[in-house]
């Protein structure tokens, strides 16, 4: 009876353990150019990594600053990250829309990305 009691207790561990190590989340939002990816870290508040597909390969993105608009009315962040060449991109991410804003900083480019269905 105790080898089963330890068991249920080792099996137990071992579920809620696996839980938090997965419990990232990825969300992807597509356009007709490119997609981004979004992971967030385990509690679901803060990007981590911003990630942009080009040419069927996801490429890493550097986070360099975050601008909070929780506390207004439309809610949401502005990421700003930059691309292996150093270009600038800013990401509006708004919380109540299934979408995102990327527009370059030389203000040429602007893309409204959906969010994929999970």
């Amino acid at each position: 009876m105790k080898k089963v009691f330890i068991s249920f207790i080792f099996v137990a561990f071992a579920i809620l353990f696996s839980n938090n190590v997965n419990a990232q989340k990825y969300f992807v939002y597509d356009g007709d150019k490119f997609s981004v990816m979004l992971t967030c870290d385990n509690s679901n508040t803060k990007v981590e990594q911003v990630s942009f597909s080009f040419n069927g390969k996801w490429v890493k993105f550097t986070v360099v600053g975050v601008t909070d608009f929780e506390s207004t009315n439309e809610g949401g962040f502005v990421y700003e990250v930059l691309d292996g060449k150093k270009q600038k991109y800013f990401i509006d991410y708004y919380r109540d829309n299934d979408n995102i804003i990327v527009t370059n900083e030389a203000g040429n480019g602007k893309w409204t990305l959906k969010k994929r269905e999970e």
